[in-house]
């Protein structure tokens, strides 16, 4: 049950300087316990303010998340009223998806935009970087989604599901073109590839092991292996 903003919080003044503490504490608290398991007090604690405090900015923990989505997409976040109880989350949401979560290249090429030899090493870092840039919205929104209907049909259907979609689309005209492997399944191996990227440009970071290699590394290993896997090799004439 989501629990009210207690009545003593009302009329208190605000911190100054706290909001962006308040909002960053609910990104990691989110994307650590996800939404059920998550409660108001945990994020106060990890923010070190009481848990009353939380209630000058966010009215209830719907409106919580919805700070914690405008912190993880580095939109705006709101002026001195606390975001009210109920807040729309789908529309902060949408906001998130369509300014940080755009794909213009792979768009272009799936959508049947010029392509060549170059193409596939382009789109590959065009998703790899996307995924490092945005790594704490992606993460927060694959962590939520599980549990949060709206969230899922939002994110998930109309982000994610059509994005794997375009990729799939790019790579199988890639192959026709004789610009990508004609031996392997689009969509099965689209979804292998990107699944390897996600791994290295974002949870690779959550992985309790000592990382191998720094970002730099991390991405030039990345894209050499999913372009060896994808790309064809004339010479062997196996995957043309």
């Amino acid at each position: 049950m989501i629990r009210p903003a207690p009545a003593s919080g009302r009329g208190r003044r605000r911190p100054q300087g706290r909001l962006a503490a308040v909002a960053e504490a609910a990104v990691r608290v989110f994307t650590r316990q996800g939404w059920r398991l998550a409660q108001v007090a945990d994020v106060a604690a990890e923010a070190g303010v009481a848990t009353g405090t939380i209630y000058l900015y966010a009215a209830d923990k719907q409106a919580l998340l919805d700070l914690a989505i405008r912190a993880a997409a580095r939109l705006d976040l709101p002026g001195e009223a606390a975001l009210p109880a109920g807040a729309d989350m789908a529309a902060t949401l949408r906001g998130a998806l369509g300014q940080r979560l755009a794909l213009p290249r792979l768009a272009a090429v799936a959508d049947g935009g010029p392509m060549g030899p170059e193409t596939l090493a382009r789109l590959l870092a065009e998703v790899y970087d996307l995924l490092a840039r945005e790594r704490r919205l992606v993460l927060l929104l694959d962590r939520l989604s599980p549990e949060l209907p709206d969230m899922a049909e939002t994110y998930g259907q109309a982000w994610r599901a059509p994005a794997l979609g375009r990729f799939a689309a790019a790579i199988a005209r890639l192959a026709a073109a004789g610009h990508a492997r004609r031996d392997l399944d689009a969509e099965a191996a689209s979804r292998a590839v990107i699944e390897m990227l996600a791994w290295m440009a974002m949870r690779r970071t959550h992985d309790p092991l000592p990382p191998a290699g720094d970002e730099a590394v991390a991405r030039a290993t990345a894209l050499a292996l999913a372009e060896a896997a994808l790309a064809p090799v004339a010479a062997a004439g196996k995957r043309l």
